[in-house]
C-alpha cells in the first residue's frame, strides 16, 4: 500500500463475537516521539481490538520498518498516499466497516491531509496536532539546536553538518524538500469532502489546549467536534524505559468511538465512565489480543515483501517466535539471490527501543547487509517492541541485564538457522544490546562475533555501576542512593580486585574461541574510560581479536547524525573482517 515502497503495518483483529462497526487506523508521530510512544500505542491497539475494533498500526514511509528513506524529498506526498491506501485497505479487510483514524502530532496532520484528498476516514482522534506544519518544523529545529549544543563533539573530531535545509532532531531527519512541504501545510485551508471526517475528537496535552485554529476550522466546516484534555501525553513521551500508557485517554477514546454522534461523551469534568473503562482495558491487556498470524514450524511467519537496496533486491518477512511467556517478534532481511556466505546477523534492542534500533539504524544496517548476502534479524526481546511480556519491569534499567534475555537471543539464532539462511552469526547491539551480544558470543558456539556499541556494563550484578560511584567519590556506605545489598557486593569487589574485575578471563574465552569483539564508544562513555585506564585496550597483545573504535558525539544512543555515520562505518568494517575470515574463522 502507499505507493512504490512497501509499508509495514500490524493488524490487531478482535474475537469474532462482539466486533464493533468501526475499524481504527493508528498513525504515529514523528521521530523520537514515535520511539517513546511505541509500546503505549501497541497497548492502545490491543485495548481497541479487545473492545471489538479491528485496529491497524502503521509505520510511515521512511520510518520504522517501512520502506523508503527519511532523506526522500517527497515524503509528505508518500505519507498522505499511504494513509489513504491504508484506510481503504482496512475498510475492505474489516468487512466494510467505517474507519476512524487516530493521529498523534504529525500523524494527525497527515490524516487531515489524506481526508482532503479523499481518504475514506469517517472519524478522527487528533492528539497534540498543530494547524500549521511550520509550527511542527520549528519545534523540531529548536529541539535539534538544543541537542547540537549538548552533544557536540570534541574539536579534534571533524564532522560534516547535515545538508542545507535538512532538519535533524532526536536522532531523526527530514530532508529539505520534506521540511519545506511541511512548512507550507496549513490544515485550516484544507477543503474537507462532505462525506468524510464527520466526527472529530481533539485532544490537548497535559494542560495545553488544543489548537484553536484547527478547532475553529473543523466547526466552521460543520463537523461534530469534541474536546478533551489528553492527560498522560508527557508520560507517554518519556524516554522508552520510563514511558507510561495514557490509560485515561484510552478510555475516553473508546467511549467516544462507541457513541453515536448524537451523544456527548466528554462532560465538563473530563471523562464519562473513565474508571470502569480503564479497568476493562487492563483486563483485556491481560488477555492479550494479538496481531493475526499463521504457524510455520519454529516460528509463526507473516507476509514477506521485497525491497530494492542499491542494485540488489532483498526480501523481508516478520516472525513471531514461540516462547513460554508468549511470542518474540522479529523481522528478517535476507538476500533474494543465491547466498554466498553462511554468515548471518542478529540485531538487538538498544535498551527499550524497538527492533528498528537507535535512530532506525538497525533497519538501514539490516537491509544493507542483506544486500551484501548476509541475512539479518531485527529482534524484540521479551517485553520490548512488539514482543509479549511485561515491559513495565524495565523501568529499572538493571532488569535489562539478565541471563534469561541472552537465552532468548540464542533462541533467535535457532530460528534463523532452522530457516537455512545462516549457520554462523554476528551479534550486534547498543547499551544493554551490547551486553546481550557479548554474553551471547560467550555462550553460543555459532556466535562468532560481538559488535558492541556503547556498552555501559558487561556484567549482570550491577556492581560495575556501583564501582563507578566508589571511584568518583559519590558513594557513601549507608547512603539511600545505593541499595544495601549492592553496597556489600561493591565493597567486597573493590577490596578484592582494585581496578580489575572478571572481564579478563571472559575476553580470554573469546580469544580462545577465535571470536571477534568490537567495541565502539562515543565520547565520555564510562566503560571506555575504565578499559583505557586499566590498559586493556586498544592494542593489547593479549587480545588480538578485540578491536576498539571511537566516534564523535557525547550521546549514548547516537542521536547526532555524524555519530550514526561513524558507527555504521565501524560496523561495516567489522563485518568485512568477519566475511574475510570465512567459515570456520
Amino acid at each position: 500500500m502507499g505507493g512504490v515502497e512497501p509499508v509495514f503495518a500490524l493488524l490487531h483483529m478482535p474475537e469474532e463475537h462482539g466486533q464493533h462497526e468501526t475499524a481504527v487506523l493508528m498513525c504515529p508521530p514523528f521521530g523520537w516521539d514515535d520511539i517513546c510512544s511505541y509500546r503505549s500505542r501497541r497497548a492502545w491497539a490491543q485495548d481497541l481490538a479487545g473492545a471489538g475494533h479491528p485496529t491497524l498500526r502503521l509505520d510511515l514511509p521512511g520510518a520504522g520498518d517501512s520502506g523508503g528513506s527519511p532523506g526522500d524529498a517527497r515524503l509528505l506526498a508518500a505519507w498522505t498516499e499511504t494513509i489513504g491506501s491504508a484506510a481503504a485497505w482496512l475498510a475492505a479487510s474489516a468487512g466494510g466497516r467505517r474507519v476512524a483514524a487516530i493521529g498523534i502530532g504529525l500523524g494527525g496532520m497527515l490524516i487531515c491531509r489524506a481526508v482532503a484528498r479523499g481518504a475514506p476516514i469517517a472519524e478522527a482522534v487528533l492528539w497534540a496536532v498543530p494547524t500549521k506544519g511550520r509550527m511542527l518544523v520549528r519545534e523540531l529545529r529548536a529541539f535539534g539546536k538544543a541537542e547540537s549544543s549538548k552533544f557536540s563533539p570534541r574539536e579534534d573530531f571533524k564532522v560534516q553538518p547535515l545538508p542545507r535545509g535538512y532538519v535533524g532532531a532526536g536522532g531523526f531527519v527530514l530532508s529539505a524538500g520534506t521540511a519545506r512541504s511541511l512548512e507550507r501545510l496549513d490544515l485550516a485551508t484544507l477543503d474537507l469532502p462532505e462525506d468524510r471526517l464527520r466526527r472529530v475528537l481533539l485532544l490537548g496535552r497535559d494542560g495545553t489546549a488544543v489548537d484553536a485554529s484547527l478547532l475553529e476550522h473543523l466547526e466552521r466546516a460543520g463537523r461534530d467536534v469534541s474536546v478533551a484534555p489528553g492527560t498522560g501525553y508527557h508520560a507517554m513521551m518519556a524516554e522508552p524505559l520510563k514511558a507510561e500508557p495514557p490509560t485515561e485517554v484510552f478510555a475516553a477514546v473508546e467511549s467516544w468511538l462507541s457513541k453515536s454522534r448524537d451523544h456527548d461523551v466528554i462532560g465538563p469534568a473530563g471523562l464519562v465512565g473513565a474508571s470502569s473503562l480503564i479497568d476493562e482495558a487492563a483486563a483485556r491487556r491481560r488477555r492479550k489480543v494479538e496481531p493475526s498470524v499463521t504457524r510455520t514450524g519454529l516460528a509463526r511467519e507473516r507476509d514477506s515483501t521485497e525491497l530494492t537496496v542499491g542494485d540488489a533486491v532483498i526480501r523481508e518477512r516478520s516472525l513471531a517466535i514461540e516462547q513460554p511467556f508468549g511470542r518474540l517478534f522479529a523481522v528478517l532481511s535476507e538476500p533474494t539471490t543465491t547466498q554466498t556466505t553462511d554468515l548471518g546477523a542478529i540485531l538487538l534492542n538498544a535498551g527499550a527501543i524497538r527492533r528498528i534500533g537507535p535512530n532506525r539504524m538497525w533497519v538501514e544496517l539490516a537491509r544493507r547487509w542483506a544486500a551484501r548476502g548476509v541475512p539479518s534479524l531485527r529482534l524484540d526481546l521479551e517485553g520490548l517492541g512488539d514482543s509479549d511480556g511485561d515491559g513495565d519491569r524495565f523501568a529499572e534499567a538493571a532488569e535489562l541485564y539478565t541471563p534469561q534475555l541472552v537465552d532468548q537471543v540464542r533462541t533467535a539464532i535457532d530460528v534463523v538457522e532452522a530457516h537455512g539462511v545462516a549457520h554462523r552469526f554476528v551479534l550486534a547491539g547498543l547499551g544493554s544490546g551490547a551486553y546481550w551480544s557479548f554474553h551471547g558470543a560467550l555462550r553460543d558456539e555459532r556466535a562468532v562475533a560481538a559488535f558492541m556499541l556503547n556498552p555501559r556494563t558487561l556484567f549482570s550484578d550491577g556492581s560495575q555501576e556501583a564501582v563507578r560511584y566508589v571511584q568518583k567519590g559519590f558513594f557513601q556506605p549507608g547512603s539511600r542512593r545505593t541499595p544495601r545489598a549492592l553496597i556489600k557486593r561493591t565493597v567486597a569487589r573493590v577490596q578484592a580486585l582494585g581496578d580489575r574485575d572478571q572481564l579478563d578471563p571472559l575476553l580470554d574465552l573469546l580469544r580462545d574461541g577465535e571470536k571477534q569483539a568490537l567495541f565502539v564508544f562515543s565520547e565520555n562513555e564510562p566503560l571506555h574510560e575504565e578499559l583505557e585506564r586499566q590498559g586493556r585496550l586498544p592494542g593489547n597483545e593479549r587480545w588480538p581479536n578485540v578491536k576498539l573504535e571511537l566516534i564523535p558525539g557525547r550521546d549514548h544512543i547516537l542521536r547526532p547524525h555524524y555519530s550514526q555515520e561513524r558507527a555504521h562505518e565501524a560496523l561495516d568494517r567489522a563485518l568485512d573482517r568477519e566475511l574475510s575470515r570465512g567459515p570456520g574463522g
